[in-house]
């Protein structure tokens, strides 16, 4: 059985240290075909969303969605 992935859809969660309490921000609908260096460029870089912050930063994660189809 063959399955091709076609990406759809996907979000970027940027979470931050609060006095050692997790604080999660999330940017939905990321375009599918940008890099991964450029979703945590503005996520997190020198002038990124993340700068904006007076909470540290602890991490950026990204989730894709993508459908699946048998062909």
């Amino acid at each position: 059985m063959a399955v091709t992935s076609t990406p759809i859809s996907g979000d970027v969660a940027i979470i931050y240290d609060n006095a050692g309490k997790a604080v999660t921000r999330r940017l939905n609908d990321v375009k599918v075909d940008a890099t991964d260096e450029a979703v945590y460029d503005v996520a997190a870089g020198a002038t990124g969303i993340a700068s904006l912050q007076d909470l540290l930063m602890a991490s950026v994660q990204r989730r894709a969605v993508s459908e699946l189809e048998d062909i």
